[in-house]
């Protein structure tokens, strides 16, 4: 082999080694890092953690449901009641408010929202029957009908107050628990004890009230 030969030989080697590294490294320079891939993701690569929307307070609507199935440790079975208040809002059994409830003695809190159940034997001589025929009229009386139920509604100013705390009660029907038979009472109070209460509406009692549904 003459040495032009060799010489053509050395050169087109050369060339080869050239190209094969700018090939390299071009390469390197365009290709996409994995930590790219990691921190950039497409919408479609990752599939989303929740199979329904997680809800922090209650239901779509910020509220939750109320459930009254349990009379003194017994089971109601298919009687009771449920009814809706606002999910931020605190509730302690039968009491219900938009504030920490406090309470003054075993009978007396500041929650402006309560329902009750009295005994259709004491009713004649209940504070809630005082109450009624006592406290002075803001509206007239009224009976409504709330989701086939018939109530007596009455809108008042405590007799206890100023004369600037109204207070709403809606009373009946009349539930039946095993044998007995109680009266159904939902109230709700201005300014229980006297307190201005902010997020206290009425708006939302009647919402409440609208709410109510009885199992049976």
């Amino acid at each position: 082999m003459n040495k032009k030969n060799n010489s053509t030989i050395f050169i087109w080697l050369v060339i080869v080694a050239f190209v094969a590294v700018a090939g390299f490294l071009v390469g390197k320079k365009y290709s996409v890092k994995p930590s790219t891939i990691i921190a950039n993701p497409s919408p479609e690569a990752i599939p989303s953690s929740l199979s329904t929307p997680l809800i922090s307070s209650g239901d779509s609507n910020g509220l939750k449901t109320f459930q009254f199935h349990n009379f003194h440790g017994v089971d109601l079975g298919d009687a009771g009641f449920e009814f809706q208040y606002p999910a931020d809002w605190y509730n302690d059994n039968q009491y219900f408010s938009p504030q920490k409830i406090k309470y003054y003695d075993i009978i007396s809190s500041d929650a402006p929202v309560y329902y009750d159940l009295v005994s259709e034997d004491i009713f004649d001589t209940s504070d809630l029957r005082y109450q009624i025929i006592t406290d002075k009229r803001h509206r007239p009386d009224t009976t409504v009908i709330i989701n086939g139920k018939t109530f007596k509604k009455y809108d008042l100013i405590d007799y206890q107050s100023d004369g600037s705390n109204r207070v709403i009660i809606f009373l009946g029907p009349k539930i039946s628990i095993y044998g007995d038979s109680y009266y159904f009472v939902f109230r709700w109070e201005e300014k229980p004890l006297t307190k201005n209460m902010p997020g206290n509406s009425i708006e939302v009692f009647d919402n409440m009230l609208l709410s109510l549904k009885f199992f049976k």
